[in-house]
């Protein structure tokens, strides 16, 4: 591994449900951040950082409690935008549209 993301915000353009959507993400199939009450034109300030080698998958998903979790969608991170600065993807799955802004990054110097 030689690069790390680090995810900056998601803005929710549009939810998938009438009202707030509770937003979580996924990083490669496991449980990433969340679950977060968000609204149309609110943001979502992210902290957090990921190692990345190669490629990576990030999903999101609003949840629900009625039905199965809606999944809005999901994108692919590749360790080839290192240095590119602040990069930005869409999910718009289930009429939802939200955007997710990310760093790929090298790793900082181990000690």
């Amino acid at each position: 591994m030689a690069a790390e993301v680090r995810f900056v915000r998601l803005e929710c353009l549009e939810t998938e449900d009438f009202g707030n959507d509770e937003a979580y993400l996924h990083y490669n199939g496991n449980f990433l951040a969340g679950i977060q009450d968000i609204s149309n034109g609110q943001k979502w300030q992210l902290d957090l950082v990921k190692p990345i080698d190669g490629s990576a998958v990030v999903s999101l998903f609003d949840e629900d409690d009625i039905d199965e979790d809606d999944h809005l969608g999901s994108i692919l991170i590749e360790e080839s935008e290192l240095n590119q600065g602040l990069r930005f993807q869409s999910f718009a799955g289930d009429e939802a549209n939200y955007i997710l802004f990310y760093r790929v990054n090298p790793l900082p110097p181990q000690d």
